[in-house]
């Protein structure tokens, strides 16, 4: 994601930081996600929620950067 790969530059980070950069990005764009198109509310978020949405972005994230990097 461009969004990832400006902080990485700013911040100087590699390797597992800018692993956990990724992660922590990906959890905010889910909850984002899901609080902006009302498929949930802010009360209704429990731990399997998140963690569901987490990986979703992540995952979508990691497959759209890898097909726009080849």
């Amino acid at each position: 994601m461009p969004i990832i790969n400006a902080l990485k530059t700013r911040w100087g980070l590699s390797g597992r930081p800018a692993m956990w950069l990724s992660a922590i990005l990906a959890a905010l764009l889910a909850v984002m996600a899901l609080l902006i198109t009302q498929k949930v509310a802010f009360s209704d978020f429990s731990p399997t929620e998140m963690f569901a949405a987490f990986g979703q972005v992540l995952a979508a994230a990691t497959l759209a950067y890898k097909l726009l990097t080849e």
